[in-house]
């Protein structure tokens, strides 16, 4: 493991720390707190703009704020060309779940459950990393993801977790039906702009995913708040998830910490999330 100081000692400290994984090497920033006060450490993951280093910068004040451990990793296009998809041979899960092992050795709090975020493709990969390892994760925070694998038996693996003819689809299904009560168990917040409503070159498209899930971002969050909702009801409970639009926002992450205050409504240990949520 590899450790490279990123920024002075004062305030909060800023580490780039990298390990090597059967698909090449992961890095990621860990930002510790002068104090430590949560337990819990939250771990953010970037879009496909692969903005890790920009969001330390962003998370910082929030490490401060909530005196708790934040872990930015970093998927290189070089070593993980798709990691929000998790797949052979750039099993991105894998090597998330690894990551946090690794840190365990320093930071024990990363050898249990974390608070998880996600951004657009970092938001595809949160959600599927929590379907596969439901048991290392508290809470999950999507934020505009552009697409999901729906707990629904009705829809076609990677849509949901019906049989497909997708190639290994049988064993990723299986996978995800295992924990899929333990996932429906999880608090899930799923957070989308009320103008992330755009078809931009970055979302995926087919008319099975417009026709399945909708034809944008914002329709596609609410179509998987309500299908987590129905999966849960049929599994004889209620879904802890909740669906909240920030007002004026599109698709940009960073626009959505500082005009919106994203990065505090998902730092916060506490799930007081200001009046925007959604009834769904």
């Amino acid at each position: 493991m590899e450790l490279e100081l990123e920024t002075p000692t004062t305030g909060s400290t800023v580490e780039r720390i990298s390990i090597a994984t059967q698909a090449g090497p992961l890095a990621t920033f860990v930002i510790t707190p002068r104090r430590m006060v949560s337990s819990r450490p939250l771990v953010v993951l970037h879009g496909i703009s692969r903005n890790a280093r920009s969001l330390v910068r962003h998370f910082r004040a929030e490490a401060e704020h909530g005196g708790r451990l934040i872990v930015l990793p970093h998927f290189t296009a070089s070593h993980w060309p798709h990691f929000q998809r998790p797949g052979h041979p750039a099993r991105a899960d894998q090597a998330l779940v690894e990551l946090l092992n690794r840190l365990a050795i320093r930071f024990p709090d990363c050898g249990g459950r974390v608070d998880l975020v996600g951004h657009s493709g970092g938001a595809q990969l949160a959600h599927r990393t929590a379907m596969l390892y439901p048991q290392r994760i508290a809470r999950l925070s999507l934020v505009a993801a552009g697409w999901y694998c729906l707990p629904d038996m009705s829809m076609p693996y990677p849509y949901g977790l019906g049989e497909s003819n997708a190639r290994g689809a049988a064993l990723w299904i299986r996978r995800k039906q295992t924990g899929l009560a333990a996932y429906l168990g999880l608090k899930i917040r799923v957070y989308v702009g009320s103008r992330d409503t755009e078809r931009d070159p970055a979302l995926r498209v087919s008319s099975a995913l417009d026709d399945l899930q909708g034809r944008n971002r914002h329709d596609r969050a609410r179509t998987y708040v309500d299908a987590v909702r129905a999966a849960a009801l049929g599994h004889g409970r209620v879904a802890d998830i909740a669906l909240i639009e920030l007002p004026g926002c599109g698709h940009d992450f960073e626009l959505a910490i500082t005009e919106a205050g994203l990065a505090r409504m998902v730092a916060e240990t506490s799930d007081m999330t200001p009046a925007l949520a959604a009834a769904g």
